[in-house]
């Protein structure tokens, strides 16, 4: 009985690291990433953004600076041309009636061949949690979603890396 618990927890574990997408700054795609982004400029449809150490993008100017993004936090890549990013926002953007909290989106991003591919929108599975998340705590009237007076705001699904879904992306700009 010992040896096939070792056996089916030895199992586990190597299912786990080979499902596991690893994203860190210190892996060789991250490096890579970084490097190759330091000190590029990204044009998304009219806001400048220039790669700075370490992966970072930040604004450098823009159409109307109060609702874009300021700076995209680089969390990690998962392959040479594919890597993720962070960025706040504030939570009424998406829930009236919602207090003064931030959340932090996740998204991916992606270059192919000079051209810059955002995926922003979750899989499946992020999407059953976050709809469950507003049964519970919102609801929608007036073609606007409305938070409850009692929502629990530190039960919200937090988007991760893994929750990109990279089979829907949209061109977001281009890379010079």
């Amino acid at each position: 009985m010992k040896k096939i618990i070792i056996l089916i927890s030895l199992f586990v574990f190597c299912f786990s690291l080979l499902n596991a997408q690893n994203i860190t700054k210190e892996s060789d795609y991250s490096k890579n990433w970084a490097n190759f982004i330091f000190r590029k400029t990204i044009d998304m449809k009219g806001a400048l953004y220039e790669g700075r150490p370490g992966g970072d993008l930040e604004l450098v100017s823009g159409r109307s600076p109060i609702f874009l993004i300021k700076m995209y936090k680089f969390m990690g890549a998962r392959s040479d041309t594919h890597a993720y990013y962070t960025h706040q926002v504030p939570i009424s953007m998406f829930y009236d009636n919602a207090p003064a909290l931030g959340v932090n989106l996740v998204e991916g991003y992606s270059i192919e061949g000079g051209k810059i591919m955002r995926y922003s929108k979750y899989i499946r599975s992020y999407q059953g949690k976050l709809d469950s998340w507003k049964k519970s705590n919102s609801i929608y009237t007036n073609e606007r979603w409305v938070a409850n007076a009692d929502a629990d705001w530190s039960s919200y699904p937090v988007p991760q890396p893994e929750d990109v879904n990279w089979a829907e992306g949209e061109y977001a700009g281009e890379l010079y």
